[in-house]
């Protein structure tokens, strides 16, 4: 069986704050997901928290904080108020701490992370587990790790990657990352004796397993710092020799919910689909709608398939459920936030390929869902149409779709609550349904290498709806893959245009191809590396890239029978006002 290899090097930032807050309040819906709703809008992160001030002659003006949130800006952009290092721009329009900055601007920028070793199949048990941070602050950052109320010290574990491919190397930090450094935190390994296990470059945390080998309870890494990061999780660390990897952005606990409909990354053959449940506070009572039967085990009970059933996690806690049967779809109620991973222990994309692979995302929230999703992935690969599956999965009953150009053959016109479609397509398009009360989820996947000359493995990514979109992102990509891709996707501003997106190493992006032909999105794709060579002078590595307006950004790498794919950051704003009760279907 072809395997895929490392993950690699990524990173992806949103320290664009979230986009301007409303009031209102929870929408609680009918006993079939019914609600009354508002009408469906692009929207975007615009750049920071928005709060309004009187100019003294009886007009508005919104302020906003900056894009790297250390200071406060004016409706035209003029400083207000320039913060101290260790402070950023707040909602109240006034210098907070940092790390209250950030809460306080949702996004994927925080100061407070939980990360799960993901499941996989047993060849590939025991390898090196690492998070990687990035202080995208001005000041330097120290980083802290516990695991299991055990602490971990970093100064001896947080080590700063030099070079790239087979010459990298690493530098000890002594637990602190100065500005704008990549550190990768090796958290644990143990020796499995698997044919596949890959040991981490130097000493991890832990040298024991992490893993929730089925169903049952285990314990979350959490990670602090006492500035602002973008994290990420990724397993196994080891680049090219690597095997059956995931990887996932991570959401920071200030944007975690309460309720959620699971997703988990594909059906079961040489691996199983799981769900995982992590709780940042003590006594924490999760329900679960389960869409079937789930099998008890590891300290978990059995539940019933379409009955709510309860149990209690303890801060750091995780309740892990591992099966042949799929539980996306599924409800979720917690009375204390959480968050939700979905993935797989391995799989196959189609169930025909040859090759199988590992996935693992961090899911949003309910509130944080789109009801508008761009679908395009990553350039075909071997020149051919490289068709792919995305899901879609609903979150409410009666979600009427509508798809810009066409519906893709197998598009679903409607979407009940918990329904999972999958779309195979060659196809790019927008899908929205009626309005902001009836939001769902959407995925990308990339096939097995078998089907498109031997290039990329299996993988599954969340698509960012572009009201999350941002204006700024800081992100890396892996240096041992031959191909690197990014996928950006612009919406036409409110003055008619669309607006230019730089690249650090290109310039202004370029090759726009309309999206739809209702001329509202469009989208480019960028290759920074062709079969290992740099393209218009980009290479793998750290990049930024940023707009006037909110545009989307992803990244896929791949190579042979190797491929890895992500978001390069989001906002996590409240964009619906959707409660899914945790009653029977």
């Amino acid at each position: 069986m072809l395997l895929k290899n490392w993950l690699g090097l990524i990173l992806g930032t949103s320290i664009v704050a979230a986009a301007a807050c409303s009031a209102g309040s929870n929408t609680q819906l009918d006993d079939d997901g019914s609600g009354a709703g508002k009408t469906n809008g692009a929207g975007g992160g615009d750049g920071g928290t928005s709060f309004t001030t009187g100019n003294g002659g009886g007009s508005t003006c919104d302020l906003s904080c900056s894009t790297d949130l250390h200071s406060v800006i004016d409706c035209d952009g003029n400083l207000v108020t320039q913060c101290p290092d260790d402070q950023g721009c707040g909602e109240s329009g006034q210098c907070v701490p940092a790390c209250d900055s950030a809460a306080q601007n949702a996004s994927t920028f925080g100061c407070d992370f939980y990360s799960v070793t993901p499941a996989v199949i047993a060849e590939s048990r025991g390898s090196c587990f690492a998070v990687m941070v990035a202080n995208t602050w001005t000041s330097p950052i120290t980083v802290q790790a516990t695991y299991g109320g055990q602490t971990i010290n970093t100064a001896n574990y947080l080590y700063v990657p030099q070079g790239q491919g087979n010459g990298l190397t690493y530098q000890p930090t002594n637990g602190t990352l100065q500005a704008g450094q990549l550190g990768i935190i090796f958290l644990s390994k143990y020796e499995s004796g698997d044919i596949f296990q890959v040991d981490c470059p130097v000493a991890q945390a832990l040298e024991m397993s992490t893993q929730v080998d089925n169903t049952g309870l285990g314990q979350a890494f959490q990670i602090t710092t006492d500035r602002p990061i973008v994290a990420y999780d990724v397993y196994p660390w080891g680049g090219a020799s690597s095997f059956v990897t995931s990887a996932t952005l991570l959401l920071p606990t200030p944007t975690w919910g309460t309720n959620f409909v699971t997703v988990d990354a594909w059906e079961a053959l040489n691996g199983n689909p799981w769900t995982q449940v992590v709780a940042s506070q003590d006594n924490t009572t999760v329900t679960m709608v389960p869409v079937t039967n789930v099998q008890g085990g590891g300290g978990l009970n059995a539940m019933p398939a379409n009955q709510p059933t309860s149990f209690t996690l303890n801060r750091g806690q995780v309740a892990q459920f591992l099966q042949t049967q799929r539980l996306a779809g599924s409800i979720l109620q917690a009375d204390k936030p959480v968050s939700v991973w979905g993935g797989a222990s391995c799989m196959n994309i189609p169930n025909s390929a040859v090759a199988c692979d590992a996935a693992h995302q961090q899911l949003l929230p309910v509130q944080t869902l789109g009801s508008i999703y761009a679908a395009v992935r990553y350039p075909p690969r071997g020149g051919g149409n490289d068709s792919a599956p995305f899901t879609i999965v609903g979150v409410v009953d009666g979600t009427n779709l509508t798809y810009d150009p066409a519906p893709p053959p197998g598009a679903p016109p409607t979407l009940a609550k918990g329904q999972v479609v999958i779309v195979d397509t060659d196809q790019k398009f927008v899908v929205s349904s009626q309005d902001e009360d009836h939001p769902f989820y959407m995925a990308a996947h990339m096939t097995g290498g078998s089907l498109a000359g031997d290039l990329g493995d299996p993988e599954y990514t969340n698509l960012v709806p572009p009201p999350q979109f941002l204006d700024f992102y800081l992100f890396a990509t892996d240096p041992t893959y031959r191909y690197t891709a990014l996928v950006f996707v612009r919406q036409r501003g409110a003055d008619g245009n669309f607006h230019e997106v730089n690249l650090d190493c290109l310039g202004t992006v370029s090759g726009w191809q309309p999206l739809g032909t209702a001329g509202a999105y469009e989208y480019a794709q960028v290759m920074l590396v062709d079969n290992g060579n740099p393209v218009n002078g980009c290479n793998n590595g750290a990049h930024t890239a940023n707009s006037d307006l909110p545009f989307g950004l992803t990244v896929w790498g791949y190579d042979s029978y190797a491929s890895y794919g992500y978001p390069a950051g989001m906002a996590v704003d409240t964009i619906n006002t959707v409660v899914v009760p945790p009653i029977p279907q």
